[in-house]
């Protein structure tokens, strides 16, 4: 075979029919659809894809914007809250409220009015707030702010009230469309108000409902000062209450001291009295005395005149005639008895003069011995000769703590009332005891004694057992209560018919106390 049949054999073996090509057609088709399925099906998912990405933009978008809103939200509130619950006065703290109130609402501006009756009368009507300046002085929106507030209805908002006045063309730099505000009383008639301007047409109900939260809190916070303001002038008012209980009992004190003096004098009047007429008596004789020792001088004078000088023998016969060492020696004896009788003059004043003195109510270490004693010479002429005292204190007595001058009170309480129990004679016997750094003092009578119902009404006010116009009643309870002041406690011991004995029980002064 030739070489070209065999080139004509081959090419005719391998060109492709028309089955071959139909079928090689068919594939591509095929393949072309599968890959403009596949291309749409992409196109679909980047779609899907690409609208979720918007869709998660938006969302990021809008809870960025939420959490920023709530970030300053919170801030809001949690501002107000502690300028609420500080202890800054009530005018400057509500300053700091709309001043934060007007900046979170974004408000162009704010005001503060105190209306009082129904007419403004504080706050600040001459200044006002701006979102850009702040507080500033001057105020030229206060006729409208005025007439826009109910003040005449005095009445107490439930919330904040929100109003359009577009139609009042306030212009700033944009015009104020919107007023929104609220009250809170101030006490009395007195109500607080805080308004402010915005250029917005409406506000929002989320807007709204943080400063709703932001109001309550105000009101909690403004209550709360004016339960604080109340509760301090009460306590003024009951401080004063007080002052004048304690001066009422200082003088109720005072009084029933002097009342007891009063009962006292005659007796006390006899005490001063006695000495007083001895020391006159002796005074007469010193009077005399004198006399004499004028004429022994006139007489020794005329000698020497006669005679020119003066014998020893001429002056023992001119004073032995003068009976001048009688006189000398009397003299002496009753300048010294007139020197007692002053000093026990001086002793009953000076114990009287501590008695009466109101002073002051210091409770400090003192002498129980010495403020009995002082208290049994005032009333010394209540015990009379059938009266006997037994006074077993001692300077080994421990000291205590109180007040010489109102426990010299109680004790001529205590003593002017044995007396009176021993009418017909007795023994007044007074004695200590020591127990747990506590002195007791035991003040006995021999007296008529008290029954139980009686010793129970006996610190009562005005209980007595004396006929009427002789004891006030008083000096029991009043003893009682001195004797409360210095922690002392007393124990009434009586049985009718063998007597009465008062055990009062005072805090020992310490060694720390002495010092």
């Amino acid at each position: 075979m030739s070489q070209d049949n065999a080139s004509e054999a081959v090419t005719a073996e391998t060109q492709p029919t028309l089955e071959d090509l139909t079928k090689r057609l068919g594939v591509l088709e095929r393949k072309i659809a599968r890959e403009k399925k596949a291309r749409n099906m992409a196109e679909n998912q980047l779609e899907q894809y690409s609208l979720e990405i918007y869709e998660t933009n938006l969302s990021l978008k809008r809870a960025l914007e939420s959490a920023t809103q709530k970030q300053a939200e919170l801030e809001y509130l949690g501002l107000s809250s502690s300028y609420v619950a500080s202890e800054l006065p009530l005018n400057v703290m509500v300053d700091k409220i709309v001043d934060l109130t007007g900046g979170f609402s974004s408000a162009s501006h704010g005001f503060y009015i105190i209306s009082d009756k129904g007419k403004a009368v504080g706050g600040k009507l001459k200044q006002m707030w701006s979102l850009a300046e702040g507080w500033q002085e001057g105020n030229p929106f206060e006729e409208d702010v005025l007439s826009v507030l109910p003040l005449g209805e005095a009445t107490l908002l439930d919330t904040w009230t929100v109003q359009s006045i577009k139609e009042r063309n306030i212009t700033t730099d944009q015009p104020i469309q919107t007023i929104f505000y609220t009250n809170f009383t101030l006490g009395g008639e007195r109500i607080g108000w805080m308004a402010f301007f915005c250029t917005e047409e409406a506000i929002s109900e989320e807007l709204l409902s943080v400063l709703e939260t932001a109001r309550e809190h105000l009101l909690n916070g403004t209550r709360r000062r004016l339960a604080d303001m109340r509760i301090l002038k009460r306590n003024v008012q009951l401080q004063d209450s007080l002052n004048n209980l304690e001066k009422a009992r200082k003088q109720l004190i005072q009084s029933e001291k002097m009342a007891s003096l009063g009962q006292l004098a005659a007796g006390v009047a006899h005490e001063i009295n006695n000495p007083v007429g001895f020391i006159r008596s002796n005074m007469e004789v010193l009077k005399e005395y004198l006399t004499d020792i004028k004429s022994f001088h006139a007489e020794l004078s005329q000698n020497v005149k006669e005679n020119d000088t003066l014998t020893l023998s001429a002056f023992e016969e001119a004073c032995k005639k003068s009976d001048l060492d009688y006189i000398e020696d009397d003299s002496t004896d009753i300048l010294k008895s007139n020197i007692e009788g002053l000093d026990r003059v001086k002793d009953i004043v000076d114990n009287l003069k501590g008695f009466s003195h109101s002073g002051d109510e210091a409770l400090v270490p003192m002498s129980l011995p010495d403020c009995v004693t002082g208290a049994l010479k005032i009333v010394a002429n209540s015990f009379k000769y059938e009266h006997t005292i037994d006074n077993q204190l001692s300077e080994s007595c421990p000291r205590i703590i109180g007040n010489t001058g109102q426990l010299q009170q109680v004790f001529v309480n205590l003593f002017v009332n044995a007396a009176y129990a021993m009418e017909g004679g007795g023994e007044l016997s007074i004695s200590h005891t020591e127990e747990n750094d506590r002195v007791i003092l035991h003040v006995k009578d021999t007296g008529s004694g008290m029954d139980e119902k009686t010793v129970k009404q006996l610190f009562t006010p005005f209980f007595t057992t004396k006929p009427v116009g002789v004891g006030t009643g008083l000096g029991l309870s009043v003893s009682y209560a001195i004797l409360e002041a210095h922690d002392a406690q007393v124990v009434v011991d009586s049985e009718v018919g063998v007597g009465t004995t008062f055990n009062i029980n005072f805090p020992m002064s310490t060694a720390t106390e002495d010092s």
